[in-house]
């Protein structure tokens, strides 16, 4: 009887169990749809969000791209960079995330973000303080879903041990290229003793140290130190680690040799020169040249931010693969050229920062990321064949670009010389001709050979024409003026044809076509002023 009594409380308690079980389950069911409602709600919320932000971004982007493209042509007058430096009667050609490209008193060229007034950086939304990357950064994190680590609340004692095969596996810190002993592994790959700031009398750019055949070397993009048309760099004034130490400026450098024609911004802009370490200090490796990178691994980019002589961590990955580049979606800007892209899980340098790519809004782009800002690195691991050169002669071939070019703007304003009253000469006008003043221009390029010859022979002509007493027959006055423009046309001929047989480093070679182009249609026209308007 007891034990049948006992088998009976023992049913009772396991059917009030299963009700409970039931009821709880039933309470947790209704709770679940309650929060399923809940996130429907919200999931609409959140789209209609997500719309705003994109319509909201769109427009802005719009706003900005039609201010930079309404510039062109735009007067600015005379302003200060910010170091300093007076921009006389300046223009703008072209407004892009790099800066402003002017035609101005002294020539044309393009001015670094860094070295605008804040008042252009702001009208055009360029620099640190732009909001578009600002708005854009904001957008994608609003977007990205926090990592599933992010949603567990952990106290710091929770964390598994690591185990003794993956601290095997853990990356490793950059090669130690000296016999000094190694520094303590890290696990990070930003070494400030490791990555280099670079600064020139035309801007700030970044580098790295890196191990590469035995020898230590400084790497850098070949713009950063030699600098663009119209705006080649003269010196280079500093050149640093972010911990601080000097680096002298080099007696040789290195710039690659290696070159695709049909491949713009490609591995011509990769440059090095060699390094001596100190006791402890540590140098990057790069990459072996049949390393197989994957898209979506995982890369930082390391570098000097828009001149702000601090070196910045970029997180990102790899978007696209090229046969010497690859693509990511680290936010460079300008400043980051020449820094090092590495890889996240070995340590190992695989590019070198180097261009951005506007991207393009039309019908077939929008809505996507190709409508955008793109950024590429090259692989330095790619450069197969270098050519060495001294710093000083590098400054040098450098300058006679440079002279090449402001001569062709002298020769220009040649083209509007005037004859003085009575056949007594040239006269050199005060006039305006576009943003330039037409006498400024050849008084300040007697500086250079081809404008020397133009100054010079200006002085001839008009000392011979201009002792003459009363006006004299135009069968005299034809072969001095004849003389001029034959002496000053075989000047620049002679320019055109050393220019366009030289060798140079691939850099600096793509850049001589244009420069010819330029030359030989001014050239022309001289000739046409010298055959039309004095004979």
């Amino acid at each position: 009887m007891q034990e049948a009594t006992t088998r009976l409380a023992s049913q009772r308690s396991l059917i009030a169990q299963k009700k409970a079980f039931l009821q709880q389950r039933r309470d947790t069911m209704e709770k679940n749809q309650v929060l399923l409602k809940a996130k429907d709600i919200l999931d609409k919320r959140l789209e209609k969000i997500n719309a705003d932000l994109a319509q909201n971004t769109d427009s802005f982007k719009t706003a900005v791209e039609n201010a930079r493209s309404a510039a062109a042509g735009k007067e600015l007058g005379d302003f200060t960079l910010t170091n300093g430096k007076l921009v006389r009667s300046a223009k703008i050609r072209k407004v892009d995330e790099s800066g402003i490209s002017l035609i101005y008193a002294d020539g044309v060229g393009t001015v670094a973000v860094d070295l605008l007034p804040e008042n252009l950086k702001e009208k055009y939304d360029l620099g640190a303080n732009a909001l578009i990357p600002k708005l854009i950064t904001a957008v994608t994190a609003f977007k990205t879903s926090p990592p599933e680590a992010a949603l567990r609340s952990k106290s710091p004692s929770s964390e598994p041990a690591q185990p003794e095969t993956a601290k095997a596996q853990a990356p490793a810190t950059p090669s130690v290229t000296t016999n000094a002993p190694a520094p303590a592994a890290t696990g990070s790959s930003f070494d400030a003793g490791c990555l280099i700031i670079i600064k020139t009398d035309h801007g700030s750019g970044s580098g790295f140290i890196a191990q590469a055949n035995g020898k230590t070397y400084v790497y850098t993009n070949a713009h950063v130190i030699c600098g663009t048309p119209k705006s080649f760099t003269s010196k280079i004034e500093s050149i640093k680690t972010a911990s601080g130490r000097n680096i002298p400026i080099p007696y040789e450098i290195e710039l690659s040799n290696t070159y695709d024609s049909n491949s713009s911004n490609g591995l011509e802009d990769v440059a090095r020169f060699p390094v001596t370490l100190k006791e402890g200090e540590t140098a990057y490796a790069l990459v072996d040249t049949n390393f197989s990178v994957a898209v979506n691994q995982r890369v930082t980019a390391y570098g000097n931010s828009l001149g702000g002589d601090a070196v910045t961590s970029l997180e990102g990955a790899v978007l696209g693969l090229g046969s010497d580049r690859i693509e990511v979606s680290c936010q460079i800007v300008p400043g980051n050229s020449g820094g090092p892209v590495v890889l996240t899980d070995t340590k190992q340098v695989l590019g070198i920062s180097t261009y951005l790519d506007s991207g393009k809004s039309d019908i077939w782009t929008r809505g996507t990321v190709f409508e955008n800002v793109r950024r590429f690195a090259v692989r330095p691991d790619k450069v197969t064949q270098w050519r060495k050169m001294q710093y000083t002669s590098l400054m040098s071939s450098l300058a006679e670009l440079k002279a090449f070019h402001r001569d062709t703007l002298t020769l220009a304003a040649a083209c509007y010389l005037d004859p003085k009253p009575n056949r007594g000469g040239f006269d050199i006008p005060s006039r305006p001709r576009g943003d330039y003043i037409i006498r400024q221009v050849i008084v300040d390029g007697s500086r250079f050979t081809l404008g020397a010859a133009i100054s010079n022979g200006i002085a001839r002509v008009n000392q011979r024409l201009g002792a003459a007493k009363g006006t004299m027959a135009m069968t005299q006055v034809v072969p001095v003026f004849a003389e001029f423009f034959t002496s000053v046309a075989q000047t620049s001929s002679s320019q055109i044809s050393m220019l366009s047989n030289a060798d140079r480093a691939p850099y600096l070679k793509q850049f001589i076509p244009e420069l010819l182009e330029i030359r030989k249609t001014v050239h022309a026209n001289f000739l046409n002023e010298g055959a039309s308007r004095y004979r």
